[in-house]
């Protein structure tokens, strides 16, 4: 079946954002009182929905108090956000394919366009859906809004959430190594394919002339 849509995650995907969201993570720790995160703490223990994540580093701290602690640590730190290699490549490599694509992200709407000015992707992105909390709830709403079909759409992400979500609407899936998560957890969510970056999934699909089972038998070895 050949790909006709495209579905991005946005952080550690296409931009490489982590230090500033470890920045903000670790001003909150400090406002609790709390012991801050290595970078490998940090990877091993990240997760989305953020809602886990915070149950377990800060329980019974109130969403909006630890959003606004976020954003005050964040704001400050968000020009340290950068688009990861390949990916401008990558999306205008999918662009002059014709592949419809979509953003679904967890991104905040605010954090995200201020982005634009500096990494501006979204003059690639169809549809861009940020603020996405929990993306298994609302993936059906994005596959039947636009009647995506299952087989023709790829979803990318770095994230086991990610991977998971492609699972509950059915969708391909690919897991990029540019990102929040570590290669062993990322395995255990069982992506169709896992790639060290959009460049090797660039030259996977080129072979393959976008058939995605195609692309599965080519890239055995790869992760």
């Amino acid at each position: 079946m050949v790909l006709k849509n495209i579905i991005f995650d946005w952080s550690g995907t296409l931009v490489n954002d982590m230090p500033p969201v470890i920045g903000a993570t670790n001003y909150i720790l400090r406002k609790l009182g709390k012991e801050e995160m290595t970078l490998d703490e940090f990877r091993a223990e990240f997760c989305l929905p953020f809602s886990q994540f915070y149950e377990r580093v800060a329980p019974g701290v109130e969403p909006g108090q630890l959003e606004t602690w976020f954003h005050e640590a964040y704001i400050p730190l968000q020009d340290n956000v950068e688009a990861l290699d390949h990916a401008e490549d990558f999306l205008q490599f999918v662009k002059s394919k014709q592949i419809r694509t979509f953003l679904f992200s967890s991104m905040h709407q605010q954090h995200y366009e201020s982005l634009q000015e500096r990494i501006a992707f979204n003059q690639y992105l169809d549809h861009p859906y940020v603020g996405v909390w929990d993306k298994k709830a609302r993936i059906a709403e994005l596959i039947n809004k636009y009647r995506l079909v299952p087989e023709e759409t790829l979803f990318i992400g770095d994230m086991v959430h990610d991977i998971e979500t492609a699972h509950h609407g059915n969708l391909r899936s690919c897991a990029v190594l540019t990102g929040y998560t570590r290669l062993e957890d990322l395995r255990s969510s069982e992506p169709d394919l896992i790639v060290e970056d959009l460049s090797v999934l660039q030259e996977l699909l080129e072979a393959a002339n976008w058939d995605w089972e195609a692309v599965l038998e080519k890239s055995s070895g790869v992760k």
